[in-house]
């Protein structure tokens, strides 16, 4: 990759303990790298921690305060949409997780990936990926909602509903914001669907899922439940086969 500016963008709710921790280990990755917390309104004082960062890395920390809790895929679209106007240019967009569930070490493995990728998603479905403490049920059902997933909207990568991603600008810029109905944690999968149908090239890097280091998951069934369901109008919604060639590159 070459000298593009980096932007993290990393939702919180009630990641007090998690965010100053990240965050440090995120800066270390590299000078181009900023990091914005999008915070929903958490009662637990997790923006007055961003706060600190901010006095501690002046201009390389921001903090999107929300007023109330909208979910995960709200934040970070709204932290995207900010971020594409920022003035600084950020070339490459992240998300990932606040609890070290997705490991800033990582970013770098991303970087190198976006010389052949437009969008890049950390996947626990490839050679090299797997996760931990999840028990046995949950990796049954991520490996199965994937499985569906593949199948009902066909976008040629393994783990779409991975929260761990990385995006080039012109990603972003041709995503239609507006149109995303799916909510919550996984609004990533549309997401990747219009990247996909507007010809952006797919890659997967195999990253290790440590389940919630601190904290409970937030995943609920409804959401689940919704976001399958949306996932399955798709095709109908955005057309049935991508174009300008999109293809996936990230399969093993």
């Amino acid at each position: 990759m070459g000298p593009e500016r980096v932007l993290v963008v990393v939702p919180t709710y009630n990641e007090r303990e998690n965010v100053g921790p990240l965050v440090r280990e995120l800066l270390a990755q590299g000078e181009r790298i900023d990091v914005w917390v999008a915070d929903d309104g958490s009662p637990d004082g997790t923006a007055d921690a961003v706060r600190a960062l901010m006095s501690e890395h002046p201009g390389r920390v921001d903090l999107l305060l929300r007023k109330e809790k909208a979910g995960r895929g709200a934040a970070v679209i709204a932290a995207f949409k900010r971020g594409l106007a920022d003035p600084r240019g950020y070339g490459v967009f992240f998300e990932m997780d606040a609890d070290f569930s997705h490991h800033p070490s990582e970013l770098p493995k991303f970087l190198a990936r976006l010389d052949a990728c437009d969008m890049v998603v950390g996947s626990r479905y490839v050679e090299g990926g797997g996760s931990s403490d999840w028990g046995v049920f949950r990796p049954a059902l991520s490996w199965l909602a994937n499985r569906y997933i593949a199948l009902v909207a066909g976008v040629p990568i393994r783990d779409t509903t991975s929260g761990f991603r990385a995006y080039r600008r012109a990603v972003l810029e041709e995503t239609e914001f507006d149109r995303i109905r799916i909510r919550g944690y996984v609004v990533h999968g549309e997401m990747a669907y219009q990247a996909w149908v507007h010809g952006f090239r797919l890659g997967e890097v195999p990253i290790h899922f440590k389940n919630r280091a601190r904290a409970a998951s937030k995943l609920s069934g409804e959401e689940i439940y919704m976001a399958l369901l949306n996932f399955a109008l798709l095709r109908f919604r955005y057309g049935w086969r991508p174009r300008k060639g999109a293809r996936g590159e990230g399969h093993a």
